[in-house]
């Protein structure tokens, strides 16, 4: 491997407004030399890696966009500029200290959108805490393997949303809870858990309020606050992420300062937000990458204001919120849009603003990126691909590329990340040939938390990251998701990739959106159960699909059996519950 040193402006670079003084290492690889018919693709960026906390990221946006808007709650009626939002993070940081909380100490978060939120997510990085998110619609069980799994030492909660009961949960979780000292709680089953805080205004047993914790800063922990400050770096962890756990106990993804920092500057960049102050509607959820990296820290680096239109998605509130603060750049997976796009049809919200989209979370139909572009006049719309683990965004849609593609499957891997695709003996294969995808460089997570075995099946002894899926490199070195290893259907020895036939499927003008999942066959091993979701107004027979897969693809992909439905089971992050599908499908089936 090749390491350059560079002098730049005097060892001073500045990014974004941004100006620390540090060397500028640029990295070439020369482990898996770039050959012609290869799938390996590696860019460099251009601008280069930032060694910055998060906590640098906010004190240099408050200096540069100080009474800017940073933060707008619809919901809750917040608004906060940058100092104010500066201010009371500082605050919270050091109420956290004055509780007990040191420097490497976990803290949990389980609540929906909201102000307080994206509060804790930045007061635990100046505190050189750990922020672990929950899935704000876990249960019990979930909660508890959850805050044990990492031996969370507090943890911030709502009080209710919707039908969830977050402090009754609690109450389950540690039965005398509302007899003990809030300070120092003791659990059998939570044995590091020291406090359960509260985002309410009334006072729950056995609990702190979140502006408790605010109030409890005092000089004490003020100095504490800027000796941590002084001692954090970049390469600490600062979240752990929870995969979705769809077939196993979900694991803690260890992300670090760097790690999120620089993709979200690198996603930015790719969205243009350097030629624009991105308003942006954030109705993905926090919890997820999409929404606590993507949807907060890029608009920040651009003295962007993130709009919170509900705690949780709610399509109508969204359009109410994209007309009410004039937002120019919408986030959601491809349900959310889905939603948003019949709505808007149906009530006609002022959403002339809006100039850009983009999607993540699982693939979006096109027919969904084409209404997008002809219904509703978006100029720009963007497919992102990652994972929690590369934290998050591996690729992603060239904007300068024009209209085509942005209805392209395949998308422009990001800057400064290495990616090859490999087959089943791990040979890099040609270009146009799937294969699973592996990534390695500076996005990639440090490893799930206290699970040496997990994390050693996931990354190699390379530091290759090993994603799951399915893809193809093609000569523009673009990459195309295929679907995941695990979704592929082997019906009497023939490999069928079940994004494929979906990917065929939608295209079909009466199909709003489909979904297929592997079913056992006593003769075949597998067959495949397809599910479809037709298009208001329309109608959709199981001969008339079958028709249309006819001479059109392979017969041994025309699925077997074929349902219709209004909806699929996902994950909160929008993700379709493959295994969930299977289950349901043998039930109804009797298989």
């Amino acid at each position: 491997m090749i390491f350059r040193k560079m002098k730049v402006n005097s060892l001073i670079r500045t990014i974004h407004g941004f100006k620390r003084n540090y060397t500028v290492i640029r990295y070439f690889s020369g482990a898996v030399p770039q050959k012609e018919n290869r799938s390996y693709y590696f860019k460099n960026g251009a601008i280069p890696l930032t060694p910055i906390t998060l906590g640098n990221l906010l004190d240099t946006a408050a200096d540069t966009y100080g009474d800017s808007i940073a933060f707008a709650s619809n919901h809750q009626g917040i608004s906060k500029t940058y100092l104010e939002f500066k201010k009371e993070v500082e605050t919270l940081a050091s109420g956290f200290i004055a509780c007990g909380l040191k420097r490497g100490d976990r803290i949990a978060i389980y609540s929906p959108n909201c102000y307080e939120w994206s509060l804790t997510q930045f007061a635990a990085g100046k505190a050189g805490l750990i922020l672990v998110n929950l899935n704000f619609l876990s249960q019990l069980q979930e909660v508890e393997h959850s805050l044990q799994s990492v031996s969370c030492k507090a943890v911030i909660s709502c009080d209710k949303h919707r039908k969830q009961d977050y402090y009754e949960i609690f109450n389950r979780i540690i039965p005398d809870l509302s007899t003990q000292n809030p300070k120092n709680l003791r659990s059998e089953k939570l044995p590091d858990l020291n406090s359960i805080i509260i985002i309410s205004d009334d006072h729950k047993k056995g609990t702190l309020r979140f502006k408790d914790v605010s109030d409890s800063r005092n000089k004490e922990s003020d100095t504490l606050l800027t000796q941590t400050e002084k001692l954090i770096q970049c390469d600490d962890p600062v979240n752990i992420q929870f995969t979705s756990g769809t077939t196993s106990l979900p694991k803690g993804a260890v992300l670090t300062h760097h790690n999120i920092i620089n993709n979200a500057i690198y996603s930015a960049r790719r969205a243009q937000f350097d030629l624009m102050r991105p308003i942006l509607c954030c109705q993905v959820p926090l919890f997820h990458t999409f929404g606590c990296v993507i949807g907060t820290l890029s608009p920040i680096l651009h003295g962007g204001t993130i709009v919170f239109p509900s705690a949780g998605f709610d399509s109508i509130e969204s359009l109410k919120t994209i007309e009410k603060y004039r937002c120019n750049v919408l986030f959601g997976t491809p349900t959310m849009i889905i939603d948003i796009v019949k709505n808007y049809k149906l009530l006609h919200h002022d959403i002339s603003s809006l100039k850009q989209v983009t999607i993540g979370g699982s693939p979006a139909p096109g027919g969904l990126l084409k209404e997008l572009q002809n219904d509703l006049k978006i100029q720009k719309v963007q497919i992102a691909y990652g994972l929690t683990e590369t934290s998050p965004v591996i690729s992603l849609t060239n904007l300068n590329e024009g209209k085509e593609a942005m209805i392209s499957d395949f998308l422009e891997p990001i800057e400064e990340l290495e990616l090859k695709i490999i087959d089943e003996e791990g040979r890099i294969v040609p270009i146009n040939t799937k294969g699973e995808v592996l990534a390695r460089g500076y996005s990639i997570f440090s490893g799930y938390w206290n699970d040496k075995v997990k994390t050693e099946e996931a990354i190699d002894k390379s530091k290759w990251f090993h994603t799951g899926d399915i893809g193809v490199l093609n000569e523009k070195g673009h990459l195309k998701i295929d679907g995941r290893i695990k979704d592929m259907v082997i019906r009497g020895g023939e490999n069928i990739y079940t994004s494929e036939v979906e990917s065929f499927l939608s295209t079909h003008p009466a199909i709003l959106e489909v979904q297929i999942c592997g079913v056992p066959d006593e003769r075949l091993g597998e067959e495949l159960c397809c599910w479809i979701h037709v298009k208001s107004g329309m109608n959709l027979t199981e001969e008339e699909v079958r028709n249309f897969c006819k001479e059109k693809i392979s017969n041994y992909k025309i699925p077997r059996y074929i349902m219709f439905i209004e909806q699929f089971p996902r994950t909160a992050s929008g993700k379709i519950k493959k295994n969930e599908m299977t289950r349901i499908s043998k039930e109804q089936l009797n298989l």
